[in-house]
């Protein structure tokens, strides 16, 4: 018994030691760099109608007001339910996720919020230890205290990756639908949420069925806590979607190509990639 004693003092001593380091090294990162996000320059024809991109990342920003509420009660449906309920993280879903993994003998489940994700997303926390975690509930804590619930997800969904090269919502419905994000209708939102769970395997670029099954998971789980009737989710799952083109979504043309090289002469390299110029052009 001294021994078990002995051994439960200590473990007691090094997580008392280890959440007050977390916390302390939470405090370092600078919030501010998740409004720091690169930006894809545009190239607008004559008509003002987008011919292509210069980017890195291909991504177009926009405010809360451009989301779609569709969109926003996707995502919540099948990444974080209780995001309007917690302070950046869920005890009981991490919790419950450890359980599951400890009897898998692997990681099968991360129970990450929208909150911890933007974390993870925007500074860069891969690795898959219980260090690791915890200093993304901290984190996540940080983020819920400075900035309110529409602003946290404003950044997730133009930060999140949505397969095929493409960053951020109005990049994905533009690549994917060829609309602007404001536009899609609940099929289009539900097709996006379903992809942020593994979003190149699902992208339907590359497996259009299993992009229909992960859409119709999203769309039974919305009905499921009341964000849509019955008939709106029979009437979405029956929906035929157009998917845009990969090579169109990417305008990778040599009229693209020379503008870029203009642009970058012009302006530098980081600022042609990042700083999303708007490039008007004679082009028909």
């Amino acid at each position: 018994m001294a021994i078990i004693a002995a051994l439960a003092v200590a473990f007691a001593a090094y997580t008392s030691i280890l959440v007050s380091d977390l916390k302390a090294q939470a405090q370092t990162f600078d919030l501010n760099k998740l409004e720091q996000m690169e930006s894809a320059s545009v190239i607008l024809d004559r008509k003002g109608r987008i011919f292509g991109q210069i980017y890195v990342e291909n991504r177009e920003t926009v405010p809360y007001d451009q989301l779609p509420r569709d969109l926003i009660n996707a995502v919540i449906a099948v990444e974080d339910a209780k995001f309007y309920r917690h302070q950046g993280y869920d005890l009981l879903g991490i919790a419950r996720a450890a359980l599951k993994n400890f009897t898998a003998g692997h990681v099968r489940q991360g129970a990450s919020t929208i909150t911890q994700q933007l974390a993870r997303n925007s500074f860069s926390l891969k690795q898959k230890t219980f260090r690791r975690k915890l200093l993304e509930v901290f984190l996540a804590r940080r983020i819920e205290e400075q900035f309110g619930k529409q602003k946290i997800m404003e950044l997730y969904l133009n930060r999140i990756y949505f397969g095929g090269g493409l960053y951020g919502a109005e990049a994905a419905a533009r690549g994917y639908f060829g609309k602007a994000a404001r536009e899609m209708s609940l099929a289009e939102c539900a097709t996006l949420a379903g992809l942020i769970k593994s979003p190149n395997r699902l992208s339907p670029w590359s497996d259009g069925a299993a992009s229909r099954e992960a859409r119709n998971y999203v769309l039974d789980r919305m009905h499921d806590l009341d964000l849509i009737s019955r008939e709106q989710c029979a009437r979405a799952r029956a929906e035929q979607i157009a998917i845009g083109s990969r090579q169109n979504a990417q305008g990778q043309t040599y009229a693209v190509d020379y503008i870029r090289q203009q642009v970058i002469a012009a302006v530098g390299w980081d600022r042609a990639m990042n700083e999303g110029f708007r490039i008007q052009t004679t082009i028909d």
